[in-house]
């Protein structure tokens, strides 16, 4: 008897380990997936706009294909493809200057027009769009472009995530899965003139779309997978449009690309279906048909699938910068990013440049980089073109006496990912937002602002707005923006402060103008002070600001001295 109980526990557990895999979140840092069934009531998510929740009468379908059958049915010939172009990339980095590794990669150097560009714009869309969502938060970053991850859990009562499921459940239902949103995503308000068109008024330089987030959703038709915008729901090359249409304006055209995804479908050593997970195999799931669909399972997830795909989308577009991410997912020499990045270099006919998302470190790369209070392991602020930072997770690592390129990538909002009540309570105004531009630029970085289209493809009318006056602002202060350096002290007393490239000019971009400014600049004598707007001639005179702080007292008109926005200032200084 005593042996029957314990193969009917056995068999319990084991049933339950199953049902725990098919509904396991993965956890992104810094959180917690583990529902406390004694914490407080469940909190009361609201019920989303008819146009981010499930329509009336939809029934959801998956793929035509089951992973199983894809794999039946392509995985042989999409690997067959993938060790021919292994070989090619292979025997081109073999030949090339530069080589798939971390010194080599590191002689590269970040071209003179991506430090000149300043500006640049983030498309992030995807299907997550079509949700919006993500649970509102004092301060901080929320995150709706993790809404197909998420929505699976509650996570516990201490998460800025409590009751996520609960809010999918109540906007979408309980039988509504991540591939569902598939079908839904035709990009019916999707234009690419219209909104290159935008980003170039606005004085963006460069653009950047989510060509392809963690779900491994493709924007583009990519031979490697179904799971793309030509084979499923709009048919469309969402990015080749856009990349036309960035390159009629003269705007730089980048690579979104995750190194790793949240599930993807591997073949083992038995023939078998398993799931890698980013970067990590663990036991196939049931749950997969409905994460994975369209994907073609392959025996090396990343010479069979990772590599090829980002070189076939190089070869096609011919970006200008590659910018990975889901770099915390394993180390750099195992997620692939050198060998993309040594071809990138390789057969590039022009300059180009790659973040700093490599994946982890090795530990005599990483020492000494971060402070006990952050440790990381992370290659970030260590390796790449430019470095990045994502509202401020990098910040103590910019160096600006010790210079290297840098971008800070956010939105108008505290959204990565439209989201469907963001107001004017958690949107930047206009002079925020400029003063937080001059800022990052005054610290030698670059602006990657987030713009982050709705289900369909439209642009919320609030961040078309904001782009408007961005677009107003640096056409008449732009000088002291585009092609500048860092100069000394940065940003102080209300004040940021660049110079030209020739270093013959200083820069203040002045956040609370008045009739008498304070300049912690000391030009020559009669040296000319101007607006930058209008080229005006400003009186000025040596003096101190009060703490023994030598500089310029600078006499602005009274048009320029009353305006609400910050304005600008140059300085002759050689």
């Amino acid at each position: 008897m005593k042996k029957y109980a314990t193969i009917i526990f056995l068999a319990i557990a084991a049933l339950s380990a199953i049902a725990a895999e098919e509904n396991k979140v993965t956890n992104a840092p810094g959180e917690k997936t583990v529902l406390d069934k004694a914490s407080q009531k469940m909190p009361e998510h609201p019920l989303a706009p008819a146009e981010f929740r499930r329509p009336e009468g939809y029934k959801p379908v998956l793929y035509k294909h089951d992973l199983k059958q894809l794999k039946d049915l392509y995985s042989e010939s999409v690997m067959e493809k993938a060790r021919k172009e292994m070989s090619r990339v292979d025997a081109i980095n073999a030949e090339g200057r530069w080589k798939p590794n971390g010194k080599s990669l590191d002689w590269h150097k970040c071209p003179e027009w991506f430090k000149d560009a300043k500006f640049g714009i983030f498309v992030d869309w995807g299907l997550w769009s079509l949700a919006s969502w993500a649970p509102k938060r004092e301060s901080g970053a929320m995150y709706p472009d993790w809404y197909e991850l998420r929505m699976y859990s509650d996570f516990d009562n201490k998460s800025p995530y409590w009751g996520y499921r609960s809010y999918h459940v109540k906007n979408w239902g309980e039988d509504f899965q991540r591939d569902h949103f598939i079908p839904l995503f035709k990009a019916k308000k999707y234009d690419s003139e219209k909104l290159a068109k935008l980003f170039k008024d606005c004085g963006a330089k460069y653009v950047i779309p989510f060509t392809k987030h963690h779900s491994g959703f493709c924007l583009w038709p990519s031979s490697y997978t179904f799971r793309d915008t030509m084979d499923m729901g709009p048919k469309r090359d969402i990015v080749g449009e856009l990349e036309k249409s960035c390159r009629k304006l003269d705007m730089k055209f980048g690579f979104y690309f995750s190194l790793s995804e949240w599930e993807y479908p591997i073949i083992d050593k038995d023939g078998n279906l398993a799931n890698c997970s980013w970067n990590k195999i663990v036991p196939y799931s049931p749950a997969m048909e409905y994460k994975a669909s369209g994907k073609v399972a392959v025996k090396d997830f990343v010479r069979d699938y990772i590599i090829p795909q980002a070189v076939e989308f190089i070869d096609k577009y011919s970006p200008d910068i590659l910018w990975y991410d889901a770099d915390w997912a394993e180390k750099a020499s195992k997620l692939g990013g050198y060998d993309i990045a040594a071809y990138f270099y390789n057969v590039s006919k022009k300059p180009v440049a790659i973040n700093d998302r490599y994946g982890l470190g090795e530990p005599d790369e990483i020492a000494g980089r971060f402070t006990k209070e952050r440790p990381r392991k992370w290659l970030r602020t260590v390796r790449g073109d430019f470095y990045t930072d994502e509202f401020g997770d990098t910040s103590e690592c910019i160096n600006i006496e010790n210079y290297h390129p840098w971008e800070a990538c956010r939105g108008i909002s505290q959204s990565y990912g439209n989201n469907w009540q963001d107001d004017e309570t958690n949107v930047i105004s206009e002079k925020e937002f400029i003063t937080m531009f001059a800022d990052i630029v005054a610290r030698g970085g670059n602006l990657l602002l987030l713009i982050n289209l709705d289900g369909q493809g439209a642009i919320p009318e609030i961040q078309r707005q904001r782009l408007e006056e961005i677009g107003d602002w640096l056409s008449s202060y732009g000088d002291a923006i585009y092609a500048t350096r860092p100069l000394a002290p940065y940003t102080k007393g209300g004040v940021s402060y660049t110079q030209s490239k020739d270093g013959h000019t200083a820069y203040a971009i002045i956040t609370n103008p008045s009739k008498e400014v304070f300049l912690e600049i000391t030009p020559p004598k009669n040296a000319k002070v101007k607006t930058v707007n209008s080229k005006r001639i400003l009186k000025w005179d040596y003096a101190e600001d009060g703490a023994s702080e030598r500089g310029i007292k600078v006499m602005l008109p009274e048009n320029i001295a009353e305006s609400e926005l910050p304005v600008a200032v140059s300085v002759e200084i050689k």
